[in-house]
């Protein structure tokens, strides 16, 4: 959601994370044969990732790669954002992308590589820092943790929110980094609605 955040919401995560995990076993166990086997494609690009590691040379440095999308987000999509910075951020981040396409790892033994695992941590990572800026510069509006300076709180626009244009949710698409959107769904099956107002602590 728009207010998920890790620190907030530690313990709840930590609990019902490990019933979905458990969850997730248990019912994979009972139905294995009502799940299709992985499609070749998924195992050759996850082998591709590995290979792409073990034999890049004079690439990017995976720490310094690191520390560039981590100042980018902290610097460009921070807890209050800014227009300016936020179309700055979308240009810088998309060029550590590119970095990070290119990191190299010194250690290139096969078992237990740490260097490895950071290298395909940061490949994640950096996935989630693009669709996170670029979906925060397209938000023009204040919705939950995302608070832009030019979206403020207005009798017409409670808490900076826009619902008239931006009651949706943002779905990000790596391929050809494009953006689409689907809309938020106010009549639940099993459940009341809940009426949009103000948020007010």
């Amino acid at each position: 959601g728009a207010n998920r955040l890790g620190t907030n919401s530690l313990l709840d995560l930590l609990v019902f994370g490990k019933s979905a995990g458990e969850t997730a076993v248990e019912d994979v166990r009972k139905s294995v044969k009502a799940h299709k086997p992985l499609p070749q494609e998924a195992i050759d690009r996850t082998l591709a990732r590995i290979n792409r590691l073990d034999t890049q040379k004079d690439g990017t440095d995976v720490h310094q790669a690191r520390l560039a999308m981590q100042r980018t987000m902290q610097n460009h999509c921070g807890v209050f954002r800014f227009a300016d910075k936020l179309k700055e951020g979308v240009s810088k981040i998309l060029a550590v992308q590119k970095d990070v396409e290119r990191a190299e790892i010194r250690d290139k033994s096969q078992v237990f590589n740490t260097a490895r695992i950071e290298a395909l941590e940061l490949e994640n990572q950096i996935e989630v820092a693009v669709a996170t800026m670029v979906s925060a510069e397209a938000r023009k509006e204040s919705r939950g943790a995302h608070v832009r300076d030019d979206a403020p709180d207005t009798p017409e626009h409670p808490n900076g929110r826009d619902d008239e244009n931006w009651l949706k949710h943002s779905l990000w698409f790596k391929e050809g980094n494009r953006l689409d959107y689907k809309s938020v769904k106010l009549t639940p099956l099993t459940v009341d609605t809940i009426e949009l107002k103000k948020r007010a602590y």
